[in-house]
């Protein structure tokens, strides 16, 4: 199994979360850009269900060195209870790339 991996994480939040998690999301992303295994992440929001936003995040890395190496970040505390603060429900999944195509 290929060591690049597909995280896609769904929240749903109250349109009042919107403001405060995007903030936090643009704070966590300043490190995460930083992180070596780190290839690339799209933040998408539902553009016929708003409360519904989607991250897609792109890493070298497995999804079991994933967790032990960048769930336990520093940085990513506040995020975390953000989220339960905020009551947003998170629904993860691990992907694995068996196709590509970009523009010529």
């Amino acid at each position: 199994m290929s060591d690049k991996i597909t995280l896609v994480v769904r929240f749903c939040m109250k349109e009042s979360a919107k403001k405060e998690f995007t903030a936090k999301m643009r704070d966590i992303f300043a490190h995460i850009v930083k992180e070596k295994t780190f290839v690339q992440a799209s933040l998408v929001q539902d553009m016929r269900d708003p409360k519904n936003i989607l991250i897609y995040e792109v890493w070298n890395e497995s999804p079991e060195s994933f967790m032990k190496n960048q769930m336990t970040r520093a940085y990513r505390a506040e995020f975390e209870k953000m989220i339960v603060g905020l009551k947003i429900d998170r629904t993860p999944a691990w992907y694995s790339t068996i196709a590509e195509w970009k523009t010529a």
